[in-house]
């Protein structure tokens, strides 16, 4: 039976929440969704009189001290993240009685997750446009030493913005700051602590090893293998240890095989998915060259085998004047749902 509003307000009525208002400012409206270390409520932010979404730690984890330092970092990573594709915080702190929260921007629309799950595999061009733009957030989270660790299509939000979806990257919970990054670089996990959600994990966060931006290049290259396919690049696995089995001894077929792309996207989320980091393109820049590339030349695969060629005669010659240039860290405006970076204050 369809649940009515009185239903549902009942619901609502039952979380003692509803209604408050947190540090005199926030008023909470509607839950919007909870997770194991916390959930998100709909609000008004008083103050500047707009709606809000603002995610709250759960009061039985406060006397956690692991957990309230992953969420603190969640928040003051947000904070130092400025790109249009990352989902922004407004406010971090802490109530009178001890509760933690963050304040962000309230998104419409999507998760990547949501969309999948509606209208199945996402055209190959549409994936590589999120995908770039995904890669814009990560290249300036990574310049900060902040590895996120955790990309999959649930935490990809396609905003209602522009008409076409504008890409947003969500969760920076379980982020890691590494060393000489511009914030605290300890790490919350222990050792031996596998961290990630094991579909979208890299083999080196499978065995506790050393996290880099490589790390969020493997991730990322499953979430387009399985958004354009509809399949696991390593099929379906129970546990997190017959996926690893099946990462160091299946090869993925080509996407072409399973969908219709080029085969230049063969090669990109391949060489993404590589066993070995050092395989696996250099940092995100590398890889927005040849997306760009891609979207460029469409079904032709001219481009990307000049710039491909550039660089093995660069490698090979290295005293030769043979350059490739790097992209700036900025989306391409003319894609949809992509927009110019906000400029640093």
């Amino acid at each position: 039976m369809k649940p009515t509003d009185l239903d549902r307000t009942k619901v609502e009525l039952l979380d003692p929440l509803i209604g408050q208002v947190i540090v005199g400012r926030y008023r909470i409206e509607l839950k919007i969704a909870v997770g194991g270390f916390g959930a998100i409520y709909r609000a008004l932010d008083l103050k500047a009189d707009r709606d809000i979404a603002l995610k709250l730690l759960h009061p039985r984890l406060t006397s956690d001290p692991s957990v309230i330092a992953r969420f603190r970092r969640e928040g003051a990573a947000l904070r130092a993240l400025e790109n249009p594709h990352t989902v922004a915080a407004l406010d971090v702190g802490e109530t009178v009685d001890g509760m933690l929260y963050i304040a962000m921007e309230l998104l419409e629309g999507e998760s990547l997750f949501d969309h999948f799950k509606k209208r199945g595999p996402v055209p190959w061009k549409r994936m590589v446009q999120i995908a770039r733009a995904v890669c814009d957030a990560l290249a300036e989270a990574h310049g900060l030493g902040i590895i996120h660790r955790d990309l999959k299509p649930a935490n990809i939000h396609l905003e209602l913005r522009g008409g076409g979806g504008f890409v947003k990257v969500l969760d920076f919970g379980i982020a890691k700051i590494v060393q000489g990054g511009a914030l605290d670089n300890a790490d919350l996990t222990h050792a031996g602590q596998m961290i990630g959600t094991f579909d979208y994990m890299s083999p080196e966060q499978m065995v506790a090893g050393e996290c880099t931006g490589k790390t969020d290049i493997f991730t990322l290259g499953i979430v387009m293998y399985e958004m354009i396919t509809g399949k696991l690049p390593f099929g379906a696995a129970p546990t997190a240890a017959s996926m690893l089995h099946a990462m160091v001894t299946k090869t993925p077929r080509p996407p072409s095989a399973l969908a219709e792309a080029p085969p230049e996207l063969d090669r990109i989320i391949l060489r993404c998915l590589a066993r070995q980091p050092d395989d696996r393109y250099a940092d995100v820049a590398e890889l927005i060259e040849d997306l760009d590339a891609v979207l460029a030349g469409g079904d032709e695969p001219t481009l990307i085998h000049r710039i491909t060629t550039a660089r093995m005669q660069a490698a090979e010659n290295p005293d030769e004047d043979t350059v490739v240039r790097k992209p700036k860290f900025m989306p391409a405006s003319t894609l949809p749902g992509m927009g110019p970076p906000k400029k640093k204050r």
